[in-house]
């Protein structure tokens, strides 16, 4: 039976269904607005931060930040209600289960698994980072896992300043537990900390005393996968400054452990396990939470408060729940490789992260497959995207966003997009035609895609995630393997160099790294639409190499206009 009061009152406009939980912030509810039929989730804060006017004067920043926050590892943020009996968050209904739910009912997650979870719990620390929104309060309860596997994060900002220690003390950093304000360096380790727990089935410090055990006990890498080890004394360091500096930059670290170990897949893996994890899950109830370890050990559980979350774009025009699954760079933008709905075999590691170019007898024919790709992205029009370019020689580039197809040109492009040097600081871009057109503050000015700076770096995004450099390998392709819906092969950069309109791309990887061939994986969805791309270009003595990757998503109709 729905119910429309929660501690006396409720946000005007919008019918209760059920509780979906609560912690030291406040209870959770789901609703649905009564004119639009959209269900939400709604938080009502506790009494005490809702008359805490330090807190609500803080949120209130953050809420207006949040509310511009678009980004698929975020729970979106709809609209935050202050009333004379209590404040409330109005957000997004994510149709899955929170990681604090799969631990306790699953155990361990897996390697790979686990990476797929933190790659996305750290795209949306990015996202929310380059908006100067510091989450404070990153813990299981707190990361959704939807239907198809997307990590989520909620909660931003509900926790009051001072007490973030003491409201999850697994994962509290141990400047928290001086009293300094939460930071991007906090953010990182709590996520580490919750990576931890996916891979042994309990945070990395518990028991009496946790304020000590952060600041002195030995960081526990020694009980993970030997070739995760790197990522959990980075991401767990005592010293904030040791710690990655951003969450892009531990991405790239991410990144680079994972295709060492276990090849450029990890991700379709990873995902398609995760995606398992959450269904199983989602079917049992939690257990009972034991009694806390007496001892000052580690304790084999979790132990968080649960949570809820909700679905993207306004609340007041939403339609039924987005569950959109913008995966990039190391957050998991496959599905699993095979398409017959079982779990892939765990993978062995691999001694180098290169597709081995091993052509099946006959080999693929790359002509019917592009045909079957033009085909399928033509009907969608555009996608949710991301992009990065890692490797040596100054290539740093990395962009999310989306894109519209365009049949008398190149694709237009809305993003953030960033680079090295003078380009680090992230930038709001759109490219349309030969123009790019940047955000200034509440401006924007156009400028030529032959710019430098910006323009260039847009330009380049463009180029390295564009669906015609993923043709143009195709059918340059010289060895071309199939393995589900993963097609991994090499072409020679020559050829590449002289494919229309991305000729110039290859040139310049070629010039950089003296390559001679490129190594290449493509992962497709069941509709033949591009889900995620590697490419790497690697001279002879494996000295000099570049890597570019881009991930696709939430394919449709898509329009992109200059901005005025």
């Amino acid at each position: 039976m729905a119910f429309n009061v929660v501690d006396g009152w409720t946000v005007p406009g919008f019918t209760h269904e059920r509780e979906l939980g609560g912690g030291a912030a406040g209870r959770m509810v789901l609703a649905v607005d009564d004119l639009t039929s959209t269900k939400v989730a709604i938080k009502y804060l506790d009494g005490g931060l809702g008359a805490d006017e330090a807190f609500l004067a803080r949120f209130r920043a953050t809420a207006r930040s949040l509310s511009q926050l678009e980004d698929p590892n975020v729970v979106d943020f709809y609209d935050f209600v202050e009333t004379p009996d209590g404040a409330a968050i109005v957000m997004e209904r994510v149709d899955g289960v929170s990681l604090r739910h799969i631990l306790a009912v699953q155990g361990p997650a897996g390697p790979l698994a686990a990476l797929s979870m933190l790659g996305g719990t750290l795209l949306g620390l990015a996202a929310a980072h380059e908006r100067d929104i510091v989450h404070g309060a990153v813990r299981p309860s707190n990361v959704l896992v939807d239907r198809e596997g997307n990590a989520r994060l909620a909660d931003f900002g509900t926790a009051a300043a001072g007490t973030e220690a003491q409201s999850g003390p697994p994962y509290a950093a141990p400047e928290l537990w001086d009293g300094v304000p939460a930071s991007v360096a906090t953010d990182l380790y709590a996520a580490t900390a919750i990576f931890y727990e996916c891979l042994t089935g309990r945070p990395p410090y518990s028991g009496r005393n946790m304020a000590k055990l952060h600041r002195e006990a030995p960081i526990p890498a020694e009980e993970v996968p030997g070739p995760l080890r790197g990522l959990i004394a980075q991401g767990l360091a005592k010293d904030p400054h040791e710690r990655p500096k951003s969450a892009a930059d531990f991405l790239g670290a991410l990144e680079d452990a994972a295709v060492s170990a276990y090849g450029p897949s990890w991700e379709a893996q990873g995902r398609g396990r995760l995606t398992e994890l959450a269904a199983q899950a989602a079917s049992r109830p939690e257990p009972p939470k034991p009694k806390p370890s007496r001892a000052s050990g580690r304790n084999p559980i979790v132990a968080a408060a649960p949570s809820g979350g909700g679905s993207r774009g306004r609340w007041i025009a939403a339609g039924a729940v987005a569950l959109a699954a913008a995966v990039a760079v190391a957050g998991g933008a496959a599905l699993m490789l095979k398409d017959d709905g079982k779990r892939p075999p765990d993978p062995t590691p691999a001694q180098s992260s290169k597709p081995e170019p091993a052509a099946p007898n006959g080999g693929v024919d790359p002509a019917p497959l592009v045909a079957q790709i033009e085909q399928a992205t033509g009907r969608a029009s555009g996608a949710a995207f991301t992009f990065r370019r890692t490797g040596c020689c100054g290539a740093a580039a990395s962009g999310r966003g989306s894109f519209a197809l365009a049949a008398d040109g190149p694709a237009s492009y809305s993003m953030t997009v960033s680079g090295a040097g003078a380009t680090r600081k992230a930038a709001r871009a759109v490219l349309v035609q030969d123009t790019v057109y940047l955000q200034a503050g509440k401006r924007w000015r156009h400028v030529p895609v032959t710019g430098r700076g910006y323009p260039a770096l847009a330009q380049q995004v463009r180029l390295g995630s564009s669906l015609s450099g993923m043709t143009a390998l195709l059918e340059s392709a010289t060895t071309l393997r199939r393995s589900g819906a993963l097609y991994q092969g090499e072409a020679p950069v020559a050829a590449l160099s002289r494919a229309a309109g991305v000729g110039p791309l290859y040139a310049e990887l070629a010039r950089a790294t003296g390559a001679q061939q490129i190594s290449f994986a493509l992962r497709l969805d069941r509709g033949n639409r591009p889900v995620r791309l590697w490419l790497r270009a690697q001279d002879a003595s494996k000295t000099r190499s570049q890597v570019l990757q881009a991930s696709y998503s939430s394919w449709g109709r898509k329009a992109i206009k200059p901005p005025r």
